[in-house]
């Protein structure tokens, strides 16, 4: 199940750091999707993507 936008922000929040695997694994959706939706939300400057390693890590973005 896809999760809606506010669900999947509630995650990220709860978890403060994440990556898209275990976004993915959570939801039983592909990484691919989570890309899409994370691309969405960074967009609206809600989160912010780090590479680290191989992974993305996911957090919500700060407001300075």
């Amino acid at each position: 199940m896809i999760p809606l936008e506010k669900e999947l922000l509630d995650f990220i929040r709860k978890h403060d750091l994440v990556n898209y695997t275990l976004i993915a694994k959570h939801y039983k959706i592909k990484n691919t999707t989570v890309s899409d939706i994370i691309d969405a939300l960074e967009k609206k400057k809600l989160v912010e993507v780090r590479k680290l390693g191989g992974s993305k890590i996911v957090r919500i973005k700060k407001n300075d």
